[in-house]
């Protein structure tokens, strides 16, 4: 080693200097980032919290002309050299002696001289163009193309970029240049992390085909601006989202919170004081780092987190960003007023505020959601597992009778046994929502993203492909479809509450369940073990009255409203048989807050029956139907059937006659009735609740409260008109009839509809011995049933000949579903509360070998009784874990 010189005070001096460069530059960026004023970024029109450097955006925009599809996968070396020719403009900047000043900074402190920025750029290049070749091989990702860096492509990029002036609507009047420094950055941003951004970026592969259409045709990626939008540091940080709280909510603070990985919440909401954590407590709040996604492993932490969570919680962003309206009306107090808002002294301010590094830093309310993350990894994994995740079926350790050795759901298309999953979970005794999870199979997401067919994916499905963004958001809450059978609950309340007739039938059928044994095919508990609709429907009508003078669909309709059901409908409205997912609240409209401003809900589907459309107002307006008078006669000839013999196998069915075709179809479950896997859990919770003898308690609901630091929320925290659960009486039932009603459920797995599913799921002889569990399986009207893919394929092609009601029906909207409602008791007690109840609803899929529906009919097999029971197995210890 060559030896070290003496340094003359001047060197010292100027290498000192060089040293702080580096640091008074941060500041001036950061002065920068702050400043709307700055002539190389813009404020985003409308919203001064927000920051885009213009320059950035336009150097990371030269890389989607570099990203191309690639033959070779193996990463591309290239030389400094090479970068200084295929960007000369920068050769002075980035050539690899930098003066004196470098040759200083190294003989001050130590170290080797920096190599050059050419020969970082290089390097730089060769770890993205790696990157690019991972994220094809990724699992679950949809590339079916190795993809890689083109760098001959990019030196041309960034040459136009650099000559080019950049011109903004969101500052208009003004010009930017790309810098060469700019590229530096842009190309460090893409590589770092092994190209964690790259998963931020647009993708052919995700890209519906109208956003596809404004891009070149060998385009791979795009970049847009909000990819590195920065939040004005000095306008506060959203506040947390926390997931995890004990039942007994303020003993303990939060398990986790819902945070980007490297952003600034990662820090915050660990915190103490805004997690809410005790001192004493030794397991501080983890970070969820998102939404779960199609390529997450089965370890990955996200599972634990609700699709469409974001969305969900979209109206509580006024009061979870500090610059939102809802936030300023608590905390911003200029004089004193008898609003509610307003509860300070003259001149206080009471902003959410914590310090981080000795800086005060505002804060918006924090959100704690009554999800369990357990519960909710298990049931999102369950539903993965179930529309073709075959790598999430082995780490549950998930498996089916009759599919022997193979692969879960093999025989079908994808090998994915349903093509649609979405699973709602309530805990009866306090109405928390603890699962919202959901999962389409890739041929289904495809077909709702609008894009083209995949090579892998039948063509032959009735559904065609176009872009239905709802389709796209948690299925738990976001799908609804006719209820079936799983109204028979609500229908059997209505019987038991007959003032004439329901005494004597509640005294009979308790006398009944004193025996052992089966309930009798006659008996109410046997016609809900059997799912025995057209008794049901005998029941509905009057049969014991010949059919004549019968209220009781009307009735019918009133219990469903004390279920949850059917509210707003009595007026008519858009939110007929909808529901506030955040408080549990009525969806009416709220009262104005100072300034304007109202506290929004997220509306939901929940449940409907017995409604239609309003005449005065087409479209998705609903509103309950008018009671009326049932003509005797034409309800008879329904009864009977097409053959016109009571008590035959096709009672109830082809109903012809006026109005009261509607009014069956609705005691089917099916016509215009709809509810969600929320809404279902809801109608068996409010039962389950009924039938431990409670008299009260909340609605279900998704915020088990909304929070600030200590001694600045008290305002949120007392105005529970806003942000607490509200509270409404249970009465749907007697406590002695939904013991009866759920005793009848009791045997829907044992001998019922949902044997076949249990037993696919546990052995025969375990499923007998299940008396902890009590289920109602549903499947709604779908015309195709009986027909194969190759019929409805012959059936649906647009120039078929035939437009009749055949066509109609098969070719329409309505698709293959499957239902099933349970409450079962955490403890697997026969005795004692029921806690939670579950509801799962499926798109069923259809078999490779013979092209047919499985599980067709209301008798078939019910993927969605198997996937709550596969979750029921699990969470109860029924079935042992697999180990992770």
């Amino acid at each position: 080693m060559p030896e070290r010189r003496r340094l003359t005070l001047l060197e010292c001096a100027i290498a000192a200097s060089a040293a702080l460069v580096p640091v008074m530059g941060g500041i001036v960026l950061l002065v920068g980032l702050v400043r709307p004023a700055d002539p190389d970024g813009a404020w985003l029109a409308g919203r001064t919290d927000r920051y885009v450097s213009v320059r950035l955006v336009a150097a990371l925009k030269t890389f989607e002309r570099a990203v191309v599809e690639r033959a070779d996968p193996a990463p591309q070396t290239t030389s400094a050299e090479q970068v200084l020719e295929g960007i000369a403009p920068c050769r002075a900047e980035w050539a690899a002696n930098a003066g004196l000043a470098q040759h200083l900074r190294a003989a001050v402190f130590g170290g080797s001289e920096d190599p050059g920025v050419a020969d970082r750029v290089a390097g730089q290049l060769h770890e993205l163009d790696r990157a690019l070749g991972n994220r094809v091989a990724a699992p679950g990702l949809r590339s079916d193309h190795p993809i890689g860096l083109d760098t001959t492509r990019w030196f041309a990029a960034a040459r136009e970029a650099l000559a080019t002036p950049i011109e903004t609507p969101d500052a208009p009047g003004r010009t930017f240049r790309v810098r060469c420094a700019d590229l530096v950055a842009a190309l460090a941003a893409l590589r770092r992390h092994d190209g964690a951004m790259l998963d931020a970026l647009a993708w052919r592969d995700s890209e519906s085909p109208a956003a596809l259409a404004r891009w070149r045709p060998e385009q791979e990626m795009q970049v847009a601006a909000r990819t590195v939008m920065r939040r004005n540091p000095w306008s506060g940080a959203a506040g947390c989202i926390y997931v995890g709280l004990n039942d007994d909510a303020g003993s303990s603070g939060p398990r986790y919170f819902v945070a980007g990985p490297r952003s600034l919440q990662q820090r915050l909401c660990a915190l103490p004081t805004l997690s809410g954590a005790r001192p004493g407590d030794s397991v501080a709040p983890r970070g969820l780092p998102g939404e779960p996604g199609r390529a997450d492993g089965p370890g990955d932490l996200r599972w634990a987190v609700p699709p469409s969570l974001h969305t969900l919680l979209r109206p509580l962003e006024t009061l979870r960003q500090p610059t939102g309206t809802l936030y300023r009306a608590y905390t911003e107090v200029d004089e004193p007023r008898a609003d509610p808002l307003r509860r300070t002294a003259t001149g206080v301010d009471r902003r959410n505020r914590v310090v981080i590094d000795g800086v005060p830093l505002d804060v918006g309310y924090s959100v704690d959601l009554t999800i369990d993350p357990a519960l909710q990894a298990l049931a999102q994994k369950t539903a993965a597992c179930y529309t073709g995740r075959h790598d999430v079926c082995a780490s549950l350790g998930m498996h089916r009778r009759e599919d022997g050795d193979g692969a879960l759901g093999d025989k079908l298309l994808e090998g994915a046994m349903v093509r649609m999953a979405a699973v709602a979970v309530i805990d009866v005794g306090s109405g928390r929502i603890e699962a919202l999870a959901g999962a389409l199979s890739p041929c289904t997401r495809d077909a709702a993203e609008g894009g083209r067919r995949a090579a892998g994916c039948d063509h032959r499905l009735p559904f065609g492909a176009r872009l239905r963004p709802d389709a796209l958001l948690n299925p738990a809450v976001y799908h609804d479809a006719m209820p079936a059978s799983t109204i028979k609950p609500i229908l059997a309340a209505t019987f038991l509450g007959d003032p004439a007739t329901g005494p004597s039938l509640l005294t009979a059928e308790r006398a009944a369940m004193a025996h052992p044994g089966l309930p009798a095919r006659s008996s109410l508990r046997g016609q809900l073990m059997r799912s025995d609709s057209a008794r049901f429907l005998d029941r509905l009508f009057c049969s014991d009255r010949a059919f004549a003078s019968c209220n009781r669909p009307w009735a019918a309709q009133e219990t469903a409203l004390s279920f949850g059901w059917n509210a707003g409908c009595a007026a008519g409205s858009e939110n007929c048989g909808r529901a506030d997912l955040l408080f549990g609240r009525a969806l009416e409209p709220a009262s104005r807050l100072d300034g304007g401003v109202a506290p929004a809900a997220t509306a939901v589907a929940y449940g409907r029956l017995l409604s239609g459309p309003m005449a005065t107002r087409p479209g998705a307006a609903m509103q309950l139907m008018a009671p009326m008078p049932l003509d005797a006669d034409i309800v008879r000839r329904c009864a009977a059937g097409a053959d016109g013999r009571r008590a035959s196998d096709d009672d109830w069915e082809k109903c012809r006659g006026g109005a009261v075709v509607d009014v069956v179809a609705e005691g089917w479950g099916q016509g215009h009735a709809r509810a969600s896997a929320l809404g279902v859990a809801g109608m068996m919770a409010a039962l389950a609740a009924a039938a431990t003898g409670a008299s009260a308690v909340p609605n279900p609901h998704l915020v088990a409260a909304m929070h600030g630091v200590p001694g600045a929320d008290a305002a949120v925290r007392e105005d529970a008109r806003h942000w607490a659960a509200a509270v409404q009486p249970i009465v749907p039932v007697p406590r002695d009839a939904a013991e009866l009603i759920l005793s009848g459920l009791s045997y829907s797995h044992r001998a019922g509809t949902a044997r076949s599913a249990c037993e696919q799921v546990f052995d025969a002889g375990r499923c007998q011995a299940i008396d902890w569990i009590a289920g109602k399986t549903g499947t709604p009207s779908f015309p195709g049933d009986d027909l194969t893919l190759d019929a409805l394929s012959r059936l649906c092609r647009d120039d078929a000949p035939s437009v009749g009601l055949q066509r109609r029906g098969a070719c329409g909207s309505l698709r293959p579903y499957k239902w099933y409602v349970a409450t079962f008791r955490a403890d697997r007690s026969s005795r004692g509360p029921w806690h939670k109840a579950i509801a799962v609803l499926t798109e069923r899929n259809w078999l490779r070998a013979s092209g047919r529906v499985h599980g067709a009919g209301d008798l078939g097999p019910n993927p969605s009784a198997e996937i709550a029971m596969q979750i029921i197995g699990r969470r109860t210890g029924f079935i042992e874990q697999a180990a992770p």
